[in-house]
């Protein structure tokens, strides 16, 4: 089994795109399969190495590895030999018509109740007339001729049994006047060069899919499974780079731990509950490309954040010690106490200089400072400290332990809200406390 991944890098990657790319992964290592990631990078001018840097940072944040990767562009040389080969057996026509001439083209179709695709009028242009076009400057477009007469169908992985007929579909351009091959025709080759046995990608793309079985029959090779998911929606519109999607770069700087990101995406729109996982592997073990449904699936990037939180409090000190040990925090004990009261990561290093650094104190009662200050108990802090210190401080002052508990927070963090105060005393020393009830 082989599936892949083909991105474009003309952009960022999107959690469209970034669902599909686990979901092949996935799908791939669930079978013991193999991962293949390519490059669609034929359009050179769209096309930026920036944007290759960080599709590859962004697949590895999230986990993801391959087994072989290319460029399209690397493959030019065997796309020409491929194309070269359906014109001579008939597959590919050359074309004419300027872009202005195909609108009008389609708004005559349009008006008179017809489908708006390609006439065919280039099939019987002449060789003279088509040298008089070439000597007016044009350059010729070409297209991959669809046999109309037949009804592609295929039983897909998702979707069920599609059938799909081409007599309502235009011949697609497989190359540009400007000499670049489109995807629909390169993909289809390096798919049968490569051996990929599964192609998983959205449900925009199932009218390509019926065209690309034409080519792969023209081609004579073996048609690959195929796998159709539905969209994601999001504030009810597509997520797509042409509207702005949420790209992963926004993710990654709103500190979103990859693996909650993984668990919402990797499990949205299938029959699985949607839990927090902390092991790429519990993933790949849970997967199943049947459980996920043909119904559109919306994204929610708070159900994102609320996820986020879960993935932290499963998360074992070996899993993010050298994180830890980059903010100077080498106690187990104090990220097993705060990881269940943080909704990130970086507020590990707020707490911890909360604990052990200068910090503001806030104090409203100064006379109730000083008699805290004198009930503080003798030695080193623990979890029994809080209570012990409370009932010493009720005998000297009349006021209800809720009101006591904030004053004492607000003298010691400087914060109205946080972790049990209890515990956060194992944390703050005794030197630091009282520092700052002198304050």
């Amino acid at each position: 089994m082989l599936t892949r991944f083909a991105p474009s890098p003309t952009g960022y990657l999107h959690v469209g795109n970034v669902r599909t790319a686990l979901i092949c992964w996935m799908y791939a290592r669930s079978q013991n399969g193999k991962f293949l990631l390519r490059f669609d990078d034929t359009d050179l001018q769209r096309s930026d190495v920036k944007y290759v840097d960080s599709i590859i940072q962004d697949l590895r944040w999230l986990g993801i590895d391959w087994d072989s990767n290319f460029k399209q562009s690397e493959r030019f040389e065997r796309y020409n030999e491929m194309f070269l080969r359906l014109i001579k057996e008939g597959y590919i026509y050359a074309c004419y018509e300027t872009r202005e001439e195909l609108d009008i083209k389609r708004k005559l179709q349009l008006k008179h109740g017809l489908p708006p695709i390609y006439d065919r009028s280039a099939l019987f242009l002449t060789e003279q007339e088509k040298i008089c076009y070439e000597q007016e400057g044009r350059k010729p477009h070409f297209r991959f001729k669809l046999d109309r007469d037949k009804v592609v169908k295929w039983n897909d992985e998702v979707k069920g049994e599609i059938n799909i007929a081409t007599s309502h579909i235009s011949d697609p351009i497989v190359k540009r006047e400007d000499g670049i091959y489109t995807y629909i025709l390169s993909s289809v080759i390096d798919d049968i060069d490569f051996n990929v046995t599964h192609v998983v990608r959205g449900e925009d793309h199932i009218t390509n899919t019926a065209v690309q079985i034409q080519m792969i029959q023209a081609l004579k090779a073996k048609i690959q499974k195929f796998a159709h998911l539905p969209l994601l929606h999001f504030d009810d519109s597509k997520i797509s780079k042409r509207k702005g999607g949420l790209d992963i770069k926004s993710i990654k700087e709103d500190e979103i731990e990859p693996m909650a990101l993984a668990s919402y995406l990797v499990k949205l729109g299938t029959s699985d509950p949607i839990e927090a996982h902390v092991s790429v592997q519990s993933l790949i073990d849970s997967f199943d490309i049947e459980k996920f449904s043909s119904a559109s699936a919306q994204f929610s990037l708070s159900e994102v954040y609320k996820l986020n939180s879960k993935v932290l409090q499963q998360m074992s000190f070996t899993m993010v010690e050298e994180r830890l040990n980059q903010i100077g925090v080498n106690y187990s004990e104090f990220w097993y106490f705060i990881r269940s009261n943080i909704e990130i990561f970086s507020e590990v290093a707020k707490w911890w200089q909360i604990c052990k650094s200068n910090i503001e104190p806030v104090i409203f009662d100064k006379e109730l400072a000083k008699v805290a200050l004198n009930a503080l108990p003798q030695g080193d802090c623990n979890e029994n400290t809080l209570s012990e210190w409370v009932k010493a401080i009720q005998q000297t002052v009349d006021i209800k332990a809720k009101d006591l508990f904030i004053q004492l927070r607000l003298a010691l963090t400087g914060t109205k809200t946080g972790p049990k105060l209890a515990k956060l005393l194992n944390f703050i020393s005794r030197e630091n406390i009282v520092t700052r009830l002198k304050e």
